[in-house]
C-alpha cells in the first residue's frame, strides 16, 4: 500500500497517551494488509464503514487517505 498522509494531531496525542492501543491499531492494520483485497477496495470499505457508523472524523480521514493513494472512484 502507498504511504498515507501524516495522522491528525488528535491521533498522535492519543497514541502518545495510550501507546499500547496505538501499537494494537498498527498490528491490526498490518494484519489487514495480508488479506485478499486490493488497496482501493480496502480503503473504500473503510470509508463505507465510517459513513455507516456516522463517524465524521473517520470519514474525513479515510477520504484524505483515499485521495493520497490516488483513488478517485
Amino acid at each position: 500500500m502507498t504511504s498515507a498522509p501524516e495522522p491528525p494531531k488528535a491521533y498522535q496525542l492519543f497514541v502518545e497517551r495510550y501507546p499500547k492501543l496505538g501499537r494494537a491499531w498498527e498490528l491490526s492494520a498490518e494484519a489487514g494488509e495480508e488479506g485478499p483485497l486490493d488497496e482501493k477496495t480496502v480503503r473504500l470499505v473503510k470509508l463505507a464503514i465510517a459513513i455507516g457508523a456516522l463517524r465524521e472524523g473517520a470519514v474525513h480521514s479515510n477520504v484524505r487517505k483515499a485521495v493520497a493513494a490516488g483513488i478517485s472512484t
